[in-house]
């Protein structure tokens, strides 16, 4: 498994959200750069195990123990991912904070009610989210929910 916890294995966040094309892997670096930026200490489903090694049923397994060790989740929403939907309402169900984040997020946008129901705040890119770790402001976008 290889992410990025500290020595004595306490995880701040979960970081989920898609990454199979350039576009979605650069929002991912985005977010994850931000919240290690501030000190937070991460686990990156995207780098935890390699589906040719481990097989879809050793991804889950370690994406899952993943998600029950980190204190909070938060999800990039960009492309409304399968994978990243379910991360959410796995870790609201566990009772975990979870917080989504979308690149240049504007009132225009849709945001699954389900999804919007169960996050604390969507951060509308990385200065929103920085600004958030350094004062604890933010300032939600009146997005569409449906």
């Amino acid at each position: 498994m290889n992410d990025t916890n500290n020595e004595d294995g306490h995880i701040d966040f979960y970081v989920a959200g898609p990454f199979f094309d350039p576009e979605q892997a650069h929002s991912m670096e985005h977010l994850e750069q931000v919240l290690e930026d501030h000190g937070k200490t991460l686990f990156k489903p995207r780098f935890a195990s390699q589906i040719e090694e481990v097989g879809p049923e050793g991804c889950f397994t370690d994406d899952i123990g993943g998600i029950d060790a980190a204190d909070a989740v938060i999800a990039n929403l960009m492309d409304e991912d399968a994978g990243t939907m379910f991360e959410i309402g796995y870790a609201y169900a566990l009772g975990k904070p979870v917080y989504g984040y979308r690149d240049e997020l504007t009132p225009m946008d849709r945001v699954n009610l389900m999804v919007a129901q169960a996050v604390k705040a969507v951060f509308n890119g990385p200065e929103d989210l920085a600004k958030y770790l350094e004062t604890g402001e933010h300032e939600e976008v009146d997005y569409i929910q449906f």
